[in-house]
């Protein structure tokens, strides 16, 4: 052997068998399977294709998603609409006094709703508040 070289000792192969030093115990003994006898064959298990939806956050800009009307991949049209808080800043404005301002909230984009509309069928999929 040659100095400063350390000794190369070759493993034995892998067997696929777990290795046991007090004696030989079977893979049937170790994991017993209901119905499962030695010398048959394994038991087939289905297992089933699980389908999962994934949808994104949509907020006022388009967003890819999937329709849930015509089943394509479609990148949304959007709409701003005066909805719900377009009408409470008007009513507050005009409430302190700003009769003349009231009218601002129709015009700014973030006051209002955002309907996304499918591109394919043009049914409305998410209306974003």
């Amino acid at each position: 052997m040659e100095e400063g070289n350390p000794q190369q000792v070759s493993a034995p192969p892998y067997s696929g068998q777990p290795m046991n030093y007090g004696g030989m115990v079977h893979l049937q003994e170790m994991h017993p399977h209901p119905g499962f006898s030695p010398g048959s064959p394994p038991p087939v298990v289905n297992q089933g294709v699980t389908h999962v939806d994934v949808t994104t956050a949509l907020q006022d800009v388009p967003g890819q998603m999937l329709c849930p009307y015509c089943y394509q991949t479609v990148v949304t049209t959007t709409e701003h609409k005066a909805g719900h808080l377009t009408w409470a800043v008007c009513c507050g404005l005009t409430i302190f006094g700003c009769i003349l301002c009231s009218c601002i909230p129709f015009c700014i984009d973030s006051c209002k709703d955002v309907e996304h509309r499918c591109p394919s069928c043009h049914r409305v999929i998410y209306l974003y508040k």
